[in-house]
């Protein structure tokens, strides 16, 4: 008889006992901790520099090419705001077991990875507090 799943989805399983994904299998009485790691976007600086120096170099200074530089400048510009706007950051859900083996999960929706760190918790307490309760 197969344990009642505290949580469920296509990816994932979580009873009191294990930890399914895909073919690997986790015993949850030696997951030690949990931890959440919320990741925010970054911005290229240095990128950024460029491509104002290429913008300021290309349309302030009168030399050969001068405007397909200005326009080169520009369109890095544009791609990065782009890429800005439309990458989401991944976040973060590291597993430690007992045995030093580390499971990170990584997914750009948050609050699915709330939902999945609030399982584990839950499935370590319940197994912790049933252990203690027959000892």
């Amino acid at each position: 008889m197969e344990a009642q799943p505290i949580y469920k989805d296509q990816n994932f399983m979580i009873t009191k006992e294990l930890f399914i994904s895909g073919n690997a299998r986790f015993s949850i009485p030696h997951l030690c901790s949990v931890r959440l790691v919320k990741t925010r976007r970054t911005i290229p600086y240095t990128l950024l520099v460029l491509e104002l120096l290429l913008m300021i170099g290309g349309f302030g200074w009168d030399y050969r090419f001068h405007t397909l530089v200005g326009l080169l400048g520009i369109v890095g510009f544009v791609a990065n705001a782009l890429v800005y706007a439309l990458v989401k950051p991944v976040h973060k859900l590291l597993l430690t077991f007992a045995s030093g083996e580390k499971e990170v999960i990584g997914v750009t929706d948050y609050e699915y990875l709330e939902g999945l760190a609030n399982a584990f918790s839950r499935s370590m307490v319940e197994t912790r507090g049933r252990g203690l309760m027959i000892s």
